[in-house]
């Protein structure tokens, strides 16, 4: 009788954990995927009026209207094209800085991570106000280059951070046998080191192009309406009282975003993901 008794306590505790997991998980999706749900919505309402749950009807004219109008397919191609532009040339600056601090010591080496991590720790609106001063003082502001080099600032500390974790996670013993081989540096980098990074790269290639079509503060202070990006549009949109609009446009940025994250999730190794 006693060891059915503990038996059901044990069920019933069981249970009762399961319960509270699975309410806690329910409520952890519902913050993170309400919103973006809301904005689904919102993107093919045609009319929405409290207290209704769902929309009374649905329309995909926003969507045309979204992929029609030439400000917003202009705005879209220079987010694709900033975007690439600061993946290639983030991986070209940061890549060396990063496998220096994660393969050297040397002094000095503690101080120059912490630099290159600064701009994670300055808010974006001071950041940008400082760059498009210094933009307007040299004549820059309002160019595909400000806007680019604007992006750079905000992701080479992912470019830097991401890829000197893998750096740091590499046997060193490889490396060192084949110098005892007799190959050069530049043959062990291109044929053992490059290689064992390429997750590496790929996530950090993946977050920085996010990070650049996403990015808004410092687009909107540096560029000008033929430079603008689509997250400048989206705002301009908001702005004018355009919420359907919006969130179709918001939608359409939202989509590369999507795919990348999945290839991420998908391909990279876990542990090269949490670093970054």
């Amino acid at each position: 009788m006693a060891a059915e008794t503990y038996s059901s306590t044990i069920g019933a505790r069981h249970l009762a954990r399961s319960a509270a997991n699975l309410a806690v998980t329910v409520l952890f999706a519902g913050f993170i995927l309400g919103p973006l749900l809301v904005l689904a919505l919102w993107s093919v309402a045609l009319q929405w009026f409290w207290p209704s749950l769902l929309p009374s009807a649905f329309t995909t004219r926003w969507y045309e209207w979204a992929v029609t109008v030439p400000n917003v397919f202009r705005s879209l191609r220079t987010s694709l094209l900033v975007a690439a532009l600061v993946t290639i040339s983030t991986a070209v600056v940061a890549v060396p800085a990063a496998i220096a601090i994660g393969r050297f010591r040397f002094p000095g080496r503690d101080l120059l991570r912490t630099l290159f991590s600064l701009p994670l720790l300055v808010p974006y609106i001071s950041l940008g106000i400082g760059i498009a001063s210094f933009f307007y003082a040299v004549r820059l502001n309002g160019s595909l280059a400000a806007v680019v080099l604007a992006h750079m600032i905000a992701t080479f500390p992912f470019g830097v951070l991401i890829v000197a974790a893998a750096v740091e996670e590499l046997p060193p013993e490889v490396e060192e046998a084949a110098l005892a081989c007799g190959a050069n540096r530049w043959t062990v980098f291109r044929k053992i080191t490059l290689p064992q990074l390429v997750p590496a790269l790929l996530a950090q290639a993946g977050y920085v192009f996010m990070l650049s079509m996403d990015e808004f503060t410092l687009t909107l202070l540096v560029s000008n309406p033929d430079t603008a990006t689509l997250p400048v549009q989206i705002y301009s949109a908001i702005g004018e009282g355009y919420l359907q609009i919006s969130s179709a446009l918001a939608m359409l940025l939202l989509i590369p975003s999507v795919m990348l994250a999945y290839v991420i999730a998908r391909y990279l190794r876990a542990d090269v993901v949490a670093a970054g």
